[in-house]
């Protein structure tokens, strides 16, 4: 009677090994990728309505009202900003996998403009992580606070959250210059996402004016510094996260032919 093998053929399991080990780096990909919706959500839900920043508060503000603001909403702005500190790092989360990207629309793994990227996320939650941290010790031990000792780390939050803006402005133009040199004839990134990167970063440069403007479009709570910059900002994070997830499954599709 022949006996039936239940061995496996070494080259079965050598395949399945290089599959494993090919396929397994791709879900870190997807898992970075999904912070970003993540981060996007929390820091609407968070910072943007229960931190009183839909729309935020005029910089004309007399101080006696921002002062009665913060006494008055002191627990929930607390939690709105330790909550938006608890998501923001997810930023540079989901900045590090667009950097992955960028390496394999380079073809290299020495290109600086990845690192760039990376770094303008990496900084960029920073800002996020100390505008937050103003805000919430502005409303901590309020009743041991002076109106001007408010104003002052209420002001500096917003002047560090928005003047700061070149870190984001030179991650989005990073990303924009690695697509537009794309080779290939179908581009990793289609060439349209870096036109509207640019765009995004673009828009933020009149916050620059933000410190010479307490009314108007150029304040912190106006059209160009507030309501375009922003928008413009979450539809750039809604965009790459779709096109991200895409470069991944086709990153992934011509590996596997190739082996």
């Amino acid at each position: 009677m022949n006996s039936v093998s239940t061995a496996t053929h070494p080259g079965t399991v050598a395949a399945t090994a290089t599959k494993t080990t090919s396929a397994s780096p791709y879900f870190s990909w997807r898992l970075c990728t999904w912070a970003a919706p993540v981060f996007l959500a929390g820091f609407i839900v968070f910072w943007a309505i229960l931190g009183f920043n839909l729309p935020p508060i005029a910089p004309g503000m007399s101080i006696g009202d921002l002062q009665a603001h913060y006494a008055e909403n002191s627990t929930r702005i607390r939690f709105a900003m330790v909550m938006s500190v608890f998501f923001a790092p997810l930023y540079f989360v989901f900045s590090a996998v667009i950097s992955r990207v960028m390496q394999k629309i380079e073809g290299r793994a020495d290109g600086p403009l990845p690192i760039v990227e990376q770094m303008g996320g990496v900084v960029t939650t920073v800002v996020i992580l100390i505008g937050c941290v103003c805000w919430m010790a502005a409303a901590h031990r309020i009743d041991e606070r002076t109106p001007e000792i408010t104003r002052i780390l209420h002001d500096f939050g917003w002047l560090f959250f928005d003047t700061t803006y070149m870190a984001t402005t030179v991650q989005a133009f990073a990303v924009a210059i690695t697509i537009l040199c794309d080779k290939r004839s179908e581009p990793l990134l289609p060439r349209w996402l870096a036109w509207y990167s640019i765009f995004t970063g673009a828009v933020f440069l009149p916050d620059t004016l933000l410190p010479f403007f307490f009314t108007g479009p150029f304040a912190w709570n106006g059209l160009f510094n507030y309501w375009v910059g922003f928008n413009a900002y979450f539809l750039w994070i809604i965009l790459f996260c779709i096109y991200i997830f895409k470069a991944i499954d086709r990153i992934e599709r011509e590996e596997a032919v190739a082996a």
